[in-house]
């Protein structure tokens, strides 16, 4: 047996956050992904026993990638706003360059699948995502961040990133420096 080519499985997954981005995550089929593909359902099957499994690893994968970014240039030791702000700046230079992953990500997160593995995703979650609990931690014992679970804080926060860089996208409001930092003042001070 011959090892599996990883750029067609990268291309099955960029097909699923494609087809994702144009009809939504709940009309995604095997057969539209292996068209988009441009490779043979059968072929699909031998990367993939079947789409609940396709789909779980396509978020694994693109979570992963999106985690990554988020903490690029990420310092825990300079001021809790400035690292938070890093974490923003690359949460929504993410979502705006990689539109269908993140349309793929908020539809998974609304969706059944969401439910297959939770306690492990949750887990997985806790543990690629340390260095924004660790930096939520650090501020509530100076004060600083108000003291609540840090899920919540997260969820919050996701949620201004999430609105902001809709709104870009969807054009509601230009691209500017004022805008991404007017959102992040109210993040922020919802936050403390």
């Amino acid at each position: 047996m011959r090892p599996l080519d990883p750029d067609k499985r990268e291309k099955i997954l960029q097909s699923v956050y494609a087809l994702t981005g144009k009809q939504g995550l709940a009309s995604v089929t095997i057969s539209g992904i292996s068209k988009t593909a441009g490779i043979a359902a059968g072929t699909l099957y031998i990367y993939f026993k079947n789409k609940e499994e396709l789909v779980q690893l396509a978020y694994a994968a693109v979570e992963d990638k999106m985690t990554q970014e988020m903490y690029r240039d990420f310092d825990i030791n300079v001021p809790i706003r400035q690292s938070l702000k890093q974490i923003y700046i690359n949460m929504i230079n993410y979502r705006l360059n990689n539109y269908a992953e993140t349309v793929f990500i908020d539809q998974y997160v609304q969706s059944s699948y969401i439910q297959i593995n939770f306690s492990k995703q949750l887990a997985e979650y806790e543990i690629q995502n340390k260095p924004l609990y660790d930096l939520l931690e650090k501020g509530q014992q100076e004060g600083i961040i108000k003291a609540v679970d840090a899920i919540v804080l997260i969820s919050f926060f996701d949620g201004a990133v999430r609105s902001c860089s809709t709104g870009i996208i969807q054009k509601l409001f230009p691209l500017t420096q004022q805008v991404i930092d007017n959102f992040f003042d109210m993040a922020w001070r919802g936050m403390i």
